[in-house]
């Protein structure tokens, strides 16, 4: 088990270092993109359509609310989309070493968990920059985060291996996650379909990790929201019991049809 950790940690170093090999940036495009996805947002739904958003006095109130949800988004998706189509993509090395089919998943993880981390150093200098307090309630950032990805792995791992009984899964996933998007309060505020489809926020699993962030760029803090810190563990956790349950039962005969 540790050896294939090691391992993992070294296919995600690699997957890293490869992701962007050949371009003229390089690895800038670990902090360009994240800057730039940032950019388009603000610049599309703050100016552009002239959202008022009546949650801090700053001039960089939406921008302040939209980073840590669009940051905490894509990580969150990328996981799960990667995830998802791990054992296809990997299914070459999967026949040629002797490795668990699941050192490759964590790789994946490890290499997301990483740029995730740089997404949010980069979010956090943006706070120094428009002079947005930084309170201790930013300690819960990599807590939280660490829950997220244990949610996003158990889900990426449970599609993994129902996809390839169910190819269509490949083109139906993409589309649900973008689907997923748009019904999460990220790009809008909460009470804009809070009262008509309060099930939306709810009922959302990745909201509950998302207002967490949003609550603590904006106030610096974590009030009124202990409870969902509980839920989120709880959820967490099971996807992770249910995606490690799953695989003991369906990875022998993944491996006879791939």
């Amino acid at each position: 088990m540790y050896r294939n950790i090691i391992l993992a940690f070294d296919f995600a170093k690699r997957d890293i270092k490869e992701r962007y090999f050949g371009t003229g940036l390089g690895q800038l495009w670990y902090i360009l993109s994240p800057i730039v996805t940032i950019f388009i947002y603000t610049v599309i739904f703050s100016d552009f359509m002239k959202m008022k958003l009546n949650i801090i006095d700053s001039s960089y109130s939406y921008s302040i609310y939209l980073v840590p949800g669009i940051l905490a988004w894509t990580s969150f998706s990328t996981t799960i989309s990667r995830l998802s189509n791990s054992i296809f993509e990997k299914a070459s090395l999967i026949k040629k070493l002797n490795v668990p089919v699941y050192t490759f998943q964590l790789s994946i993880l490890f290499s997301e968990i990483m740029l995730a981390i740089i997404a949010f150093t980069l979010s956090i200098i943006f706070l120094l920059l428009v002079k947005q307090p930084i309170t201790l309630s930013f300690l819960w950032l990599p807590v939280i985060l660490l829950f997220q990805f244990i949610f996003a792995f158990g889900l990426g791992v449970i599609f993994s291996l129902f996809t390839p009984f169910f190819k269509d899964l490949k083109e139906i996933i993409p589309i649900i996650i973008q689907l997923w998007f748009w019904m999460t309060p990220i790009v809008y505020v909460k009470d804009m379909i809070a009262k008509k489809y309060p099930f939306l926020v709810e009922y959302n699993p990745i909201y509950k990790f998302i207002q967490i962030y949003q609550h603590i760029f904006l106030y610096g803090n974590i009030n009124g929201f202990y409870k969902d810190i509980v839920y989120i563990v709880i959820f967490s956790l099971l996807s992770l019991v249910c995606a490690a349950y799953l695989y003991k039962k369906m990875i022998s005969e993944i491996k006879d049809i791939i």
